[in-house]
């Protein structure tokens, strides 16, 4: 077949993409998890999520995860035209708790000036804001040594962690097999009269599913790394909708 064999078409264009509102996800290499929790979080009318990936060593150290920062701007160069994405979502509860909103945001603008980023600690931070919480029991997957620096990095932000747990998983992608039962179970135990809802941090935790449940059960507000940064994201992007099925923070 040659060139005078094809019949050229006339197309009918559209504003494209133009009319979504488009969250540009960069996940981790290791994380199939986070995709799948905000698309079932996702509203159904206009909202959508376009993902690529950063390195991420294991096991969890700190050094592995300070380590995400350079990688920022190079992931976010990827997306293509710029202007196509809202907001951009580094999609690491534990990075962004130990790399400042600041230093994301000065990494990502090296490539992208001025486009806007959540994170979950972003999130979250602003969610304890808006929920007027400052005490919390917490959850967590990880080591020792990444969860005692979650809690000083809420305490420097004002959140005083009453009551912990932590699964301790060194290898995030084993983070991935821990059940919603088991969060449900060990939510519940960690909960005490003196706190004023539960974090549940990293994007690796199943989480979408039981957070309704949670909620009825320990009748406080559920904070989980994916609902967080989704809520923010949203808000970001100039969403204005509420959302049901997802706990407290989406219908404030």
């Amino acid at each position: 077949m040659n060139s005078s064999t094809i019949t050229h078409m006339e197309a009918q264009l559209d504003g494209g993409m133009s009319e979504q509102i488009v969250i540009g996800l960069i996940a981790l290499s290791t994380d199939v998890v986070t995709e799948y929790e905000l698309r079932k979080m996702l509203p159904s009318d206009g909202v959508s999520i376009s993902a690529t990936r950063i390195k991420t060593q294991n096991p969890l150290t700190i050094e592995n995860l300070r380590g995400h920062a350079h990688e920022i701007a190079e992931a976010a160069d990827l997306f293509i035209p710029r202007e196509s994405v809202n907001v951009f979502a580094y999609g690491c509860t534990s990075g962004s708790a130990l790399i400042s909103q600041n230093v994301l945001e000065a990494e990502l603008h090296r490539t992208v000036p001025g486009a806007k980023l959540t994170s979950p600690m972003t999130g979250a931070y602003k969610a304890f804001t808006q929920l007027g919480i400052t005490k919390i029991s917490m959850l967590t997957p990880y080591p020792d040594e990444v969860t005692e620096a979650m809690i000083d990095c809420l305490a420097q932000a004002g959140i005083t962690v009453v009551s912990c747990g932590s699964f301790h998983i060194e290898n995030d992608y084993e983070i991935i097999n821990v059940t919603p039962e088991s969060i449900i179970a060990a939510g519940e135990a960690i909960n005490s009269a003196d706190v004023e809802a539960l974090f549940i941090p990293c994007t690796g935790l199943r989480t979408s599913t039981v957070i309704d449940s949670l909620e009825a059960r320990i009748g406080k507000p559920v904070i989980t790394a994916h609902q967080a940064m989704l809520w923010d994201a949203l808000r970001l992007a100039g969403y204005p909708q509420p959302l049901s099925g997802f706990g407290k923070l989406f219908t404030v």
